[in-house]
């Protein structure tokens, strides 16, 4: 038998921290909150601006008790790379509760007459001393660290790219935009869902061709990153002739570890028996499957409270 809610030893209020007003995160967190609000009768305040990167600080500080950020960014939390969160983080106070909320392609494009057409080949540019003019969205956005992650996996960072004559021009996703279609980058890099309408003016307005991700390294961005890999359809562009790999990030939700166990469990029912609700609402949340939304959560720590839920609908072994 299902419960009166709210349990009395639940927190009054919740706050849910996610992007920019407007943008995916909030919007998306919007219909979710709605749902809590009238399900489980407790009061959650939607609060934007912080977005993916900054989300999980406030989880870390106790301002926050829900967020949305990518799985990819369990790997530097757990590592507490102060470089990407700019302060050290409390790693044990942040627990997933649900990933693949909704899918983030990774986009790398080229100029037609660029000479590589994979990464082992871009690569291989780059230790020849050849220049590579990479430009995309702003230091710290989830494509520019994708970049760099990449790179590593061949031993290369930005200085080597510059030392061979290149440029990274993160400026954002427009400027960016612009400089392609002036041929002024040679490789334009991207984050979202498909079609995603910056890919989609550069593919309509010119020859371009989309750079592959070789497996070798979606296993190695697999492990250390914990992205899975995935494959940009063909015809989803025009310039997509073919199926193209890449990496394929996840929008997650996570918690504060102190929220009791029963309160997450919840949250679980009610996102799956309310799926269709939440997607009416925010379309791109009709990828989210309960059954696999524990593998998709990166290098985070599921909360207590998700590991019964998953564990009891027999998702989890």
């Amino acid at each position: 038998p299902t419960p009166t809610f709210p349990l009395p030893h639940w927190p009054q209020k919740l706050r849910f921290i996610t992007g920019v007003f407007g943008g995916a995160f909030y919007s998306l967190a919007v219909p979710m909150a709605d749902v809590f609000k009238r399900e489980l009768k407790i009061d959650v305040e939607v609060i934007p601006g912080p977005g993916a990167v900054a989300a999980p600080l406030y989880i870390s500080k106790g301002e926050g008790e829900l967020a949305m950020t990518y799985d990819y960014l369990g790997a530097p939390a757990k590592e507490n790379d102060v470089s990407i969160f700019g302060e050290p983080l409390n790693f044990s106070r942040i627990t997933a509760v649900a990933g693949g909320l909704y899918v983030t392609y990774y986009y790398f494009v080229a100029q037609k007459e660029f000479p590589a057409n994979n990464f082992d080949d871009i690569a291989k540019m780059i230790k020849e001393g050849k220049p590579v003019r990479f430009g995309g969205d702003a230091p710290g956005s989830s494509e520019e660290m994708m970049l760099r992650y990449v790179l590593k996996y061949y031993g290369l960072t930005y200085d080597d790219v510059r030392k061979a004559g290149g440029t990274v021009y993160a400026v954002g996703d427009d400027p960016a935009a612009q400089a392609f279609r002036e041929k002024k980058i040679d490789v334009f890099y991207q984050a979202g869902g498909i079609p995603l309408r910056t890919i989609a003016e550069v593919d309509a307005t010119m020859e371009l061709k989309f750079i592959a991700i070789p497996d070798t390294v979606l296993e190695w961005l697999n492990k250390n990153l914990g992205v899975i890999r995935g494959a940009i359809p063909k015809g989803s562009y025009k310039n997509a002739v073919s199926d193209i790999p890449t990496a394929l990030g996840s929008t997650i939700l996570i918690a504060s570890r102190e929220l009791p166990d029963d309160l997450i469990y919840y949250i679980l029912e009610v996102l799956a028996k309310n799926k269709d609700i939440i997607a009416a609402a925010y379309k791109a949340f009709s990828y989210y499957d309960p059954a696999t939304a524990w593998q998709k959560v990166g290098l985070w720590e599921l909360h207590p409270g998700a590991i019964k839920w998953f564990k009891d609908h027999g998702y989890m072994k």
